[in-house]
């Protein structure tokens, strides 16, 4: 994607008074309701494919069912040869979809998503797509968005300020290298839509969140986004205008898609401005390797 899609996400951040990704908080225990299951937001480690979950959300990925899609820009020439492994490993493909026996032998996928941290062409260079408008949610209707996820230390690199520092100190000051990244897992989740008439901006709801890999290495965990933390805004040319929940509620959801992000949302480039030279420094990649064993939208009222 162009770097103007993350240009204008750091300003909706600020917009809606939140200049960091999502703060989810660690929960202890989930909560059971009658009509269905509920799970307390922020983040909880868990027994992967030990629970329970609510026959009526909009499930991307399970034990038993595969909708994801996805693109992989990284081919190993150009700005991605600087990448830490080989092109293939950055595929989001069903191959990898097998049983996972620390996860009860439940099938799980594992990714690798990588974000560029110097230059905005192709910043995302993969990522995460499920299409589902037949399954008829509205953004009225969403409740949150559910990731069961274990973090994977052995594939990923992921920069810390000494190596932002080391590749960007001629040209970032202190405080914009600290903007920059944190170096922890960051993903933007984004529920995406089409406009209420042909022509007008797409809606979509979203959010950046961010996992410590020092707080929960390897632990299987459960990340709950609740719609309170999710930004509703219309996007047309990559630029967004944020609208208050309930705008465009009866529009129907089209989809959900992940992708790695810096926690700005921030490139080099942005800070650089018109005197960046994309061919002056190598490109430093965020890779953030990871194992999904459930993704999946709750609906509102279940």
């Amino acid at each position: 994607m162009h770097r103007r899609l993350a240009l204008v996400t750091a300003s909706l951040l600020a917009v809606a008074g939140c200049s960091a990704p999502t703060a989810l908080p660690s929960v202890e225990a989930t909560a059971t309701m009658p009509s269905g299951v509920v799970f307390a937001p922020g983040i909880t480690t868990i027994d992967c494919g030990a629970d329970a979950h609510d026959p009526t959300a909009v499930v991307v990925l399970s034990d038993d069912l595969y909708r994801v899609g996805g693109w992989n820009h990284i081919n190993g020439v150009g700005s991605f040869e600087t990448v830490a492994l080989e092109p293939s490993q950055y595929a989001i493909t069903a191959k990898n979809y097998l049983p996972d026996a620390t996860c009860g032998n439940a099938k799980t996928l594992p990714v690798v998503l990588a974000k560029k941290t110097y230059d905005w062409d192709q910043q995302h260079a993969n990522g995460i797509e499920s299409q589902f408008a037949s399954d008829g949610l509205t953004f009225g209707a969403v409740d949150a968005i559910v990731l069961e996820m274990r973090l994977d230390a052995a594939t990923s690199s992921i920069p810390q300020p000494a190596d932002y520092e080391a590749a960007y100190g001629d040209l970032l000051t202190a405080d914009q290298l600290s903007e920059l990244d944190g170096g922890k897992v960051n993903l933007e989740l984004t529920l995406f839509g089409s406009g209420a008439a042909a022509g007008d901006p797409s809606m979509n709801a979203g959010t950046i969140i961010e996992v410590d890999p020092a707080a929960y290495g390897d632990e299987w965990i459960r990340v709950v986004v609740p719609r309170e933390d999710l930004t509703f805004y219309t996007e047309q040319n990559y630029e967004r205008t944020a609208v208050a929940d309930g705008v465009n509620a009866d529009l129907v959801v089209s989809g959900l898609r992940i992708n790695p992000e810096t926690s700005s949302g921030n490139e080099v480039r942005v800070y650089v401005g018109d005197a960046f030279d994309p061919l002056a420094k190598p490109e430093l990649f965020k890779e953030m390797g990871m194992t999904f064993a459930v993704i999946e939208v709750l609906r509102a009222g279940s």
